[in-house]
């Protein structure tokens, strides 16, 4: 199954003693059945960007069909 996860920022907000957090959505992270991890970032329309462990491997090849990038 197919997840999604939210990509926020973060503004703290001084109220007197009190901080308060102020969460806004900026994008979508999205994992699929084939391993592949998008990051969709609502600033940028239309640009879907992938996501890879850092290490000196080789990048993996990522087979999947269109109805997952969609």
């Amino acid at each position: 199954m197919t997840k999604f996860y939210n990509v926020v920022t973060r503004k703290t907000v001084n109220k007197g003693d009190n901080d308060k957090h102020i969460y806004h959505k900026v994008g979508v992270v999205k994992v699929t059945n084939n391993g592949g991890w998008f990051l969709q970032l609502y600033h940028q329309p239309d640009t879907n960007f992938m996501i890879f462990p850092n290490h000196n491997d080789n990048l993996p090849v990522i087979d999947f069909e269109v109805h997952e990038t969609e």
